[in-house]
């Protein structure tokens, strides 16, 4: 059953990805080159609505099968309004103000309806559930547009996609994998025209979502294993040492947060090596870093802050040592 929801996922989400393309282009909504672009043609995006739709009609599949419960579904459900603020921001500019309260509303909408939260601790201390829900609602946000600052060269957010959700599935027991499979297969379909040079773009529909629907997921299976929701969380930390990094960087620079740029570790790196050795090798990363760290985390939950020291700390010097939030503005 697993290998039938991952290989029907992946068909139907490539399937909508050609069906994506052909719609750009008919409709002009194409990704024009400037002076911070990472591609020089322009390129199709808006690509990640089969991503969205992929997901969603493998999970229905799912619930059909009686594979899914309707909590689960229910909970997942909250990462549409969130891919379609994200579509609008792709057809036309959104302001800063209107993607959040979008985004915080799904976010705290998903919270409710997981009703009891998997308990956050810090060391010995049990955090308040009402701050536990305030720090999920907060993390659930930042790592929608955190996959959304990594969003810049071809394969690399659907390619950190694929890897996710099979790390994830390789610790998940039998049926419990299964939305960790979707998700993996909806970003594979996809990734087949994002491979470089890619033949459409995520654009911020499949960003936002595919960051926002990780968290749900981290959550999710933390509350099924009675594990950390961090230990779920670790293998983006790739990721997330380069997207918070180069933005603290950037704010100690005197640089707005908001204002578009180029100066990521990984794209500085792509500048020199091109972009598939980077996609590749930040998904390697993941696979190789982050994936061992997220095993000792979830098999020894006690030594989930060295797991995460163990981690993020050799991530976020490397991306300091590759010029992370340094010039390219």
């Amino acid at each position: 059953m697993l290998l039938i929801a991952f290989a029907a996922t992946t068909l139907c989400a490539a399937m909508a990805t050609r069906l994506a393309i052909g719609w750009a282009q008919r409709r002009d909504l194409l990704d024009h080159p400037n002076h911070r672009s990472s591609h020089t043609r322009p390129t199709p995006r808006g690509g990640g609505v089969a991503i969205v739709l992929a997901f969603y009609l493998g999970l229905l599949g799912l619930q059909a099968a009686g594979l899914l419960d309707p909590r689960t579904l229910a909970v997942l459900l909250c990462g549409l309004p969130v891919a379609a603020i994200g579509y609008l921001d792709d057809l036309r500019s959104v302001s800063i103000r209107a993607r959040m309260l979008v985004q915080g509303a799904s976010a705290a909408a998903a919270l409710a309806l997981l009703g009891p939260l998997p308990a956050l601790a810090l060391g010995p201390l049990v955090v308040p559930a009402w701050l536990t829900a305030l720090c999920y609602g907060l993390a659930l946000v930042w790592l929608t547009n955190l996959y959304n600052f990594m969003d810049g060269i071809d394969a690399m957010a659907a390619g950190q996609a694929v890897v996710l959700g099979l790390l994830w599935t390789a610790f998940l027991p039998g049926q419990a994998a299964l939305p960790a499979l979707v998700f993996a297969g909806a970003a594979l379909g996809f990734l087949a025209y994002n491979w470089p040079p890619a033949r459409i773009f995520m654009g911020d529909v499949g960003s936002g979502f595919c960051g926002f629907t990780a968290g749900l997921l981290a959550l999710l299976f933390a509350g099924q294993t009675s594990s950390p929701p961090l230990a779920w969380l670790l293998p983006l930390a790739v990721f997330a040492s380069d997207a918070t990094v180069t933005l603290a960087v950037r704010c100690l620079r005197g640089r707005r947060p908001g204002v578009a740029h180029r100066s990521h570790a990984y794209q500085r790196l792509a500048r020199r090596l091109g972009h598939l050795p980077v996609s590749l090798g930040y998904m390697a990363a993941t696979a190789l870093i982050a994936g061992p760290a997220m095993a000792w985390a979830l098999r020894q939950p006690e030594r989930l802050e060295q797991a995460l020291a163990a981690c993020v700390i050799p991530l976020s010097l490397t991306v300091l040592l590759l010029g992370g939030g340094r010039g390219d503005d």
